[in-house]
């Protein structure tokens, strides 16, 4: 019996070694994957379609057409730091460098993919797949509706 024991560890052994390798090459895979997935770098002003202030979201939109065909496929939003109106009223913003969301087509489909850079700081290292939270998964066929009551009296 303590002849046996030994040829147990050692194959034990050896299991968790081709684990290891297994776990290694599965980790490099997946990590490969992921950088194949970010999106293309932000396009040139040539490419640009339409471009939108939203200050009560505090974005600064700009949609590409990255094949130059009128169709949207390439999207940034950038934090917005300062808005003001100049002389003529027209609203002006003062945003962050880089984009803080990032939204990509590669098929022109319809289904934007997307990804968040939290830092802001441009770094393709830093640009990750967006998660919604579970208080922002809406149900696709749910309507969000407001109930505006009237409280004065006829």
């Amino acid at each position: 019996m303590s002849h046996l024991s030994p040829i147990r560890k050692r194959a034990s052994s050896h299991t968790g070694n081709v684990a290891s390798i297994l776990l290694s090459m599965l980790l490099l895979c997946s990590f490969t994957s992921f950088v194949h997935a970010s999106p293309p770098i932000e396009p040139e002003e040539t490419h640009l379609v339409h471009e939108d202030v939203n200050i009560i979201a505090g974005l600064y939109f700009r949609e590409y057409s990255l094949k130059d065909n009128g169709v949207i496929d390439y999207k940034t939003a950038r934090q917005i730091i300062v808005s003001e109106y100049n002389e003529y009223w027209n609203t002006v913003v003062y945003t962050k460098e880089h984009p803080l969301f990032y939204w990509y087509d590669s098929d022109q489909d319809g289904r934007m993919d997307m990804w968040v850079d939290r830092n802001v700081e441009g770094c393709a290292c830093d640009i990750v797949p967006y998660e919604p939270t579970v208080s922002e998964n809406v149900h696709p066929n749910q309507q969000n509706t407001i109930s505006i009551q009237n409280t004065q009296q006829p």
